[in-house]
């Protein structure tokens, strides 16, 4: 990776000008040993460029999160290893903070109790400086950091003399959530600035969802503002399981401007020179924003990271339909692992309209994707036949419906199987949650791309796509959504139309509000029982789905958790 320098001017004074390298990298869970060496590499070119101090995302050594894994044999070991062994001597002449994870001398590590610690290991001269553990442990949403960590003890929390050149800097260093402290007694960065810290290190592994980039920068805003101190963030970048990070590290000067911003959802080695006379510098530019874009680079991202990381399959398969769901799953794919890569696969019935076929290899072509035909007329019909022959005959229904969508995943788990292409399927948030979907059918499949993202909120995201040039075919858009699964079939057969379903279910969903407080909001009972119907009973169905992208702060997975069975009706 290329050091990008953004200078921060110490004018024509005497005063001096310290170089921090912010190393905005991917690291891979549990590739400790190559993340270790990733890391290496950097410092040793800081170090040759004369910088003076090099800054790394939390956990950055084992990867982020590792859950369970800190349990498994000599993995805690590896981890402390790599960081004496393949790290440490490279810093006889830099200061570096990264992050990594440390055991209790004494303690055995073990599941019956937290154990271990979430650190910032702090290395100058060849040797550690401190070990700075993380404080404000969370234990909401997907967190639960409190399974495995211990957190720093309040007294503990004070700024690091870190030796740079010819002088020491008090630098107050915190990880993560010690930033977010409003719900916390304790607070990190207001000890850390009354104990003597002149900067404020926070370094970070802080998950993305729509607008949380701006949430952080406002967060560290208000501390700059309040304690007058600069502010540098280093974020991870990369996708992990259902999560995605973001990067976004930046350098906040004591006049609470940006000095410097590293890129979104890439990784980026940004150099910031600092006055410290002033403690700040040139305002950077505040790159254009666009909410689609970023949920776009975030469903690439993780995709990409999600296929290549595992390292198990040669390609993506989706079921491509016609429709807008799949339409937009198989352009992600492409951009994430590339076209040559993605096998688009039409699977017509007698139901499906020569329209959907039409648009369905139009898309394949647009997004230079592999285009296969393969009827499951034939599939269909014999089963349906077979299950005559021993139930006798029976009015054609819902389970006739959902037959088709479970011979379709049979066509692409075969794919799968032959030939080592991951099953991408395609259901979008409104409707997994009224189970819309069927299980076994287009409800399985290795990973889900636009599982958190409503039906409203899709369309505005392949709008986006086809800004410049029509890459989704218009008629996919403009045509009513349906599954094709009985004749002259229509979404809103079963549905309400998405525009009015979807605020219902974000309240539901997210805002966690009973039938009633929907309804107060001016929807009608109706709609609401409607909805509210459909999504407590397909819960059981929910919980079989693959691992979706999370984007939004309540995304079905691991930061949800609901009983399946349960008779709460709201």
């Amino acid at each position: 990776m290329i050091f990008y320098r953004r200078r921060c001017a110490a004018g024509e004074t005497d005063t001096v000008a310290i170089s921090i390298v912010l190393a905005q990298i991917n690291p891979t869970v549990g590739a400790i040993e190559k993340n270790a060496r990733a890391a290496a590499d950097i410092i040793r070119k800081a170090r040759d460029m004369n910088f003076d101090l090099v800054v790394f995302p939390e956990m950055v050594v084992t990867g982020y999160p590792t859950n369970d894994l800190l349990f498994e044999h000599g993995f805690v070991a590896e981890n402390e290893r790599v960081v004496d062994e393949l790290i440490l001597p490279h810093t006889r002449d830099i200061a570096v903070i990264l992050g990594c994870v440390r055991s209790e001398p004494g303690r055995r590590i073990t599941p019956d109790e937290p154990c271990l610690r979430n650190c910032a290991a702090v290395l100058a001269g060849g040797k550690w400086i401190a070990q700075v553990n993380k404080a404000l442990l969370p234990n909401y949403d997907v967190f639960d950091e409190k399974r495995y960590f211990i957190p720093a003890a309040e007294s503990a929390i004070a700024p690091v003399d870190i030796p740079i050149r010819d002088r020491t800097l008090k630098t107050g260093v915190q990880i993560c959530e010690d930033l977010w402290d409003e719900h916390y007694s304790t607070k990190v960065t207001k000890l850390l600035c009354e104990r003597g810290a002149e900067l404020i290190v926070n370094i970070s592994a802080s998950p993305f969802y729509v607008g949380k980039n701006r949430e952080r920068e406002e967060l560290v805003r208000a501390a700059v503002v309040e304690h007058k101190r600069p502010f540098v963030y280093c974020n991870m970048v990369g996708g992990q399981d259902e999560l995605v990070f973001d990067g976004r590290s930046f350098v906040m000067g004591a006049d609470a401007r940006v000095m410097a911003r590293a890129a979104a959802f890439e990784q980026e080695i940004c150099v910031v020179e600092l006055d410290t006379d002033t403690w700040s510098g040139p305002e950077a530019p505040e790159p254009a924003y666009s909410r689609e874009q970023d949920i776009l680079n975030a469903h690439i991202l993780n995709l990409r990271d999600y296929f290549f990381k595992q390292g198990i399959f040669k390609g993506i398969t989706v079921g491509l339909s016609g429709g807008v769901d799949s339409a937009y799953t198989a352009f992600v794919a492409a951009q994430a692992i590339g076209p040559e890569n993605v096998l688009c696969v039409a699977m017509p019935s007698q139901f499906t309209s020569q329209q959907s076929l039409d648009d369905a290899e139009q898309c394949a072509r647009n997004i230079g994707a592999q285009y296969k035909v393969v009827s499951i007329k034939e599939m269909f019909e014999q089963g349906v036949a077979s299950f005559a022959r021993a139930f006798g005959e029976t009015p054609f229904g819902l389970a006739e419906e959902n037959d088709q969508s479970r011979f379709r995943m049979i066509v692409l788990m075969k794919i799968s199987q032959k030939f080592g292409y991951m099953v991408c399927t395609t259901g979008n948030k409104s409707e997994i949650s009224t189970g819309y979907f069927t299980m076994f059918g287009d409800g399985s499949g290795g990973k889900n791309v636009p599982g958190d993202l409503y039906k409203t909120e899709l369309y505005q995201v392949v709008r986006h796509i086809n800004r410049e040039r029509e890459i989704i075919p218009q008629s996919i858009i403009d045509k009513p959504p349906t599954a094709e699964l009985r004749e002259n079939q229509k979404d809103t057969d079963s549905l309400p139309p998405y525009p009015e379903l979807d605020p219902v279910i974000k309240l539901v969903v997210e805002g966690h509000l009973s039938k009633a407080q929907i309804v107060e909001r001016g929807y009608s009972r109706e709609l609401v029982d409607k909805v509210y119907g459909l999504y407590k009973k397909s819960e059981f169905k929910r919980g079989q789905l693959p691992l979706g992208i999370k984007i939004s702060k309540k995304a079905y997975g691991a930061g949800r958790r609901i009983p399946i069975t349960n008779q709460w009706q709201g």
